[in-house]
């Protein structure tokens, strides 16, 4: 992350197997495909293993490390789509005299400022503080739009005794950047897109996605002796925000002109979430055990306007878009009935058992889980009749095998299930979906090669989803059995679809000579329909990539030149379809760039150079119709100072 001046998770994920960005909502948070399967905004984001939604951007700078489970170990957090976890770790309190001052600054005026301070607020170190904050605003490549962030993320660790210690953080951010509805091509065929240039902005000026973020963190542990401990964490959120989006309705005509409909609205969440985990270590006989007890509580719930849904009174021509013509709407602030809410617990077990001289390892979990999720009206008059809440109280197990017939080999194979809850109707919310089941079969290996100085995994993998909620585009009543319906020109959700994803991923990392630093992965995944009430078997998943693959390798000089370092990156990603319906007219090109940096430090003083896409290829993400042009070349350089 330091060597490619990670600044935006989109940059952090190409980096990690199987991980894709498939678009975004207008700009305000990336879509991601892990394993061909989309990742839940609902459950499948943790910041230090706590629930986060995905309704922003949440690489910030106190940000140490991005973390994907994608084997069994996701089961951990109750319901989650399968393919994986992704989970942010913060940094911690050090205990020691640190200050760190960065400043980068790139094209398309981008202007980042960065501090990190921490150390010992007491003699005798028990006290430990840090603080992280950021200022960052930008422009883009893509005319008109911009972006604004402040961050601040204080954190104490109170070492109240040796045995016991106390972990506070906080988080403040406030973002706030131009909605981006994407480009449509002129003919409705992938190569028509390119006709206009990647510049080209659809949207307005004044439509904005706004987010804030008020959250409070704490991580209690306490070593009850030997090899236990207990840890206790707690959490309370506050999410906002504002998404002003534009959206196509219909394709051009011929001379380019787009109607476009307003999609405003404010929502607001809160939450707050409790876990207790015990973990320690034991023997019988010749196996000894890692044992983890854990019981987890948590609240989610929030509210939304009605807000604006209607179609601006003016079009806009994708040859030569004029903005300010169009009639905005103010949203009316009329909030609604109900809060809608998501409730989560569980209580886990597992047992990682050894035995042979470590040769032979058996994992053995199970989670049982209790799930809520629906509307609690404000007033009980305003409840529609009959109305009620989802629950779901399936049982998840998983179970894993490691043996080791060399110290440098292991061979690993592992089974779980999860489950997605679906919640209500998107189209009518007085309707409940039941969940998505979901399955995951892994085996492959780990090894190490150069005297342990590169890591080796090789994984093949299958996972299925049963029951899946899905939604099409239906300008008429659709034939298959739907749930609900917009009307004219609109949507139509249903459910009952059965998807698979097949696949192998290879990662390899770490210093294989002096100075030089490895990072190299390659995901093949064949994701598909195996039964579908709106797509024939055999379809690709859309955004799905067969093939996907990075390299990144950085060399710091030893001797002569000490303290200069290059670095070179590869990042390919296969064509893949809009939609799962695959027509061949909407099946997006393959795309490749190539990164490099050159970096140098002398005592405290320390600047990098980074060039993105140097060879300014030119690529897209979408669905539905709708492309979102990648970043062009930029170049980004920092410099920074420890004090």
């Amino acid at each position: 992350m330091l060597q490619q001046q990670i600044i935006d998770t989109r940059d952090a994920i190409k980096n990690i197997s199987g991980l894709t960005v498939t678009g975004t909502y207008n700009g305000g948070y990336l879509y991601l495909n892990s394993r061909g399967f989309w990742m839940n905004n609902w459950s499948n984001f943790r910041r230090n293993g706590m629930f986060i939604w995905n309704m922003g951007h949440h690489h910030n700078d106190n940000i140490e490390q991005v973390e994907v489970l994608k084997g069994p170990a996701s089961v951990l957090y109750g319901d989650v789509a399968p393919g994986g976890i992704m989970n942010f770790v913060t940094k911690k309190p050090l205990n020691y005299q640190y200050r760190r001052f960065e400043l980068k600054v790139g094209e398309y005026g981008l202007l980042r400022p960065t501090l990190d301070i921490s150390g010992p607020v007491n003699e005798k170190e028990t006290l430990l503080y840090r603080l992280n904050a950021t200022y960052e605003r930008s422009n883009s490549f893509r005319d008109v739009v911009n972006n604004e962030t402040v961050m601040l993320a204080p954190a104490f660790t109170w070492h109240i005794t040796p045995k016991l210690s106390w972990n506070i953080e906080g988080l403040y951010k406030q973002d706030q950047r131009t909605g981006d509805p994407g480009i449509v091509s002129p003919d409705g065929t992938f190569e028509g897109v390119k006709r206009l240039p990647v510049s080209t902005f659809l949207g307005e000026p004044n439509a904005t996605y706004g987010f804030g973020e008020r959250n409070l963190f704490s991580t209690l542990s306490y070593r009850l002796g030997g090899t236990w401990t207990l840890r206790n964490q707690l959490y309370y959120s506050h999410t906002t925000r504002s998404p002003f989006n534009l959206y196509f309705s219909g394709e051009p005509d011929e001379a380019g002109n787009l109607a476009r409909t307003q999609y405003f609205f404010h929502q607001w969440w809160k939450g707050y979430g409790a876990n207790l985990d015990l973990m320690g270590e034991f023997t019988t006989g010749r196996i000894r055990h890692q044992v983890l007890l854990g019981a987890e509580h948590m609240y989610n719930g929030g509210q939304w306007t009605e807000g604006v849904d209607e179609l601006l009174n003016t079009t806009i021509n994708i040859y030569a878009p004029r903005y300010g013509e169009a009639r905005m709407i103010a949203d009316p602030m009329r909030w609604s009935t109900f809060e809608s809410f998501y409730q989560r617990s569980g209580l886990y077990v597992q047992d990682q058992l050894a035995t042979l001289d470590e040769k032979l390892q058996l994992l053995l979990g199970l989670r049982f889980n209790f799930t809520r999720q629906g509307e609690k009206y404000l007033q009980p008059e305003d409840a529609p009749a009959g109305h009620t809440n989802a629950l779901n109280t399936p049982i998840s197990p998983r179970i894993g095998l490691v043996y080791k017939p060399l110290e440098v080999l292991s061979l690993y194979g592992s089974y779980s299930q999860s489950y997605e809850m679906n919640g209500n109707d998107w189209i009518d919310p007085s309707l409940q979906i039941s969940p998505t089941d979901a399955s995951q079969l892994e085996v492959g290996l780990k090894s190490s090669l150069a005297n342990n100085r590169l890591g080796i995994t090789l994984s093949a993998f299958q996972l299925n989803k049963r029951n899946v909620y899905n939604w099409i585009d239906a300008p008429t009543e659709p034939t298959i059995d739907y749930i609900s319906w917009t009307g004219q020109g609109g949507w139509a959700t249903y459910q009952g679809g059965h998807h698979q994803s097949r696949g192998l991923e290879l990662d390899l990392n770490g210093q294989p000579l002096p100075g030089l630093t490895l990072n190299a992965t390659y995901a093949y995944i064949d994701a598909y329909v195996v039964e579908d009430p709106a797509y024939e078997s055999g379809r690709q998943l859309e955004g799905n990539a067969r093939n996907s693959g990075s390299l990144w390798a950085n060399y710091a000089f030893q001797r002569r030149l000490k303290g200069l370092e290059l670095g070179y990156g590869l990042f390919v990603k296969d064509r893949f379809y809009l939609s799962t319906a695959n027509n061949p007219e909407e099946l997006v090109a393959a795309y490749h760039s190539m990164d490099a940096s050159i970096g140098y430090t002398y005592k405290q003083l320390s600047t990098r150079l980074n060039v993105t896409n140097f060879t300014n290829n030119i690529g897209y993400t979408g669905s539905y119709g709708v492309y979102e042009p990648l970043w062009v070349r930029r170049a980004l350089l920092s410099v920074a100072v420890k004090f």
